[in-house]
């Protein structure tokens, strides 16, 4: 229904554009940025393991949703981040959430003195955090989707909304389970036996990356033997090897090995139901907890997902996309929720 609202504009474009060239930043670039902001009189009031841990969530926000420059800040930016992406995205307790709009004061006026931006822009950006700030601080200790449940939720308002047609619900659970192991396919051939006791997979990983991964692969054998079990340690096993082999220059930046292992751990452990709110056992922030970690791994865990060729993962939930980081515990329940949504869709058909 738009495009021929586009083609309209793009014919009345003036001969001779070119398109702005995009820069994605880099791990190490990101890194670099935030050093320098707490280093600076902007950042240095706020340098606490919190607001470090907030700022990798916002810096990531700045570069890869809001236009690519994550010194770029606006008056919509804001309330983007505060209004939607941190309440939806962002998994962490309340207290460190409430640090958030400080924070973004801080960055807005660092970001905005490096971009030699005018004074009274500066100050609307920033009066932007003010007016949604009793919005974000609601909405932080409100129950609400996050996730894959926010998603969710907005499919099934769109597919049926008010006064709509009906949809088949089953057929929705059921593409979801696709996504969780890689379709329908391999759904419907899933099996339930354990992960085998398998060892790491070193074979293709370049020389000199494998010191760097064994850091990464001792934390998170320690962590198998302390919170979970040997199906566990398969799958981080598997999920840190396939990550490397895809992407080696991972473990050529600099980053710390306790930050890794933990969102490996985490990435497997959310796709198992082993933490979270549908876990009974064990809570994220425990998990990272185990590793030192205060905050969310969110950003480290894109670059890891990225690198096995899931390159948004959020907006689908922790869908992995192969049974191979799965233990049989969640292979189990799918194939259990399986048959539950084949039998409602034969029935709805019929």
């Amino acid at each position: 229904m738009c495009r021929p609202l586009v083609e309209w504009l793009v014919r009345r474009l003036p001969p001779g554009g070119t398109v702005p060239h995009r820069h994605d930043c880099t791990d190490l670039e990101l890194e670099e940025l935030r050093d320098d902001f707490f280093a600076s009189e902007y950042g240095k009031p706020v340098d606490h393991p919190d607001e470090r841990s907030l700022l990798e969530d916002i810096t990531w926000f700045g570069s890869g949703w809001a236009g690519g420059d994550p010194l770029r800040w606006s008056p919509v930016n804001v309330e983007i981040l505060m209004v939607d992406w941190i309440p939806r995205k962002i998994v962490a307790d309340v207290e460190l959430l409430a640090k958030a709009p400080h924070l973004i004061r801080a960055f807005i006026r660092y970001c905005h003195n490096r971009r030699e931006i005018p004074g009274p822009l500066t100050e609307e950006t920033v009066a932007a955090v003010s007016q949604w700030e009793p919005e974000y601080q609601r909405a932080i200790r409100s129950s609400r989707p996050q996730g894959a449940n926010a998603l969710a939720g907005a499919l099934l308002e769109a597919l049926h909304p008010a006064g709509g047609e009906s949809v088949n619900i089953a057929d929705i659970m059921l593409e979801s389970l696709d996504r969780a192991v890689g379709g329908r396919t391999v759904l419907a051939n899933l099996d339930v036996e354990p992960l085998p006791d398998e060892a790491m997979v070193w074979a293709g990983l370049p020389d000199d990356i494998q010191p760097r991964v064994r850091e990464v692969l001792d934390l998170t054998d320690a962590c198998a033997a302390a919170l979970f079990d040997v199906e566990h340690r398969t799958a981080f096993r598997r999920l840190l090897s396939r990550a490397a082999a895809g992407d080696p220059a991972i473990f050529r930046r600099k980053g710390a090995a306790n930050r890794a292992a933990g969102a490996v751990c985490w990435i497997v452990a959310s796709a198992n139901h082993s933490v979270g709110p549908r876990s009974s056992r064990l809570e994220s922030r425990e998990l990272l907890h185990w590793f030192g970690i205060s905050g969310s791994v969110s950003q480290r865990a894109e670059v890891f997902l990225r690198a096995i060729g899931i390159p948004n993962h959020m907006h689908g939930g922790m869908d992995l996309e192969s049974p191979d980081f799965l233990v049989s515990a969640r292979r189990a329940g799918i194939v259990s929720l399986r048959d539950k949504y084949q039998g409602m869709s034969e029935l709805a058909d019929g």
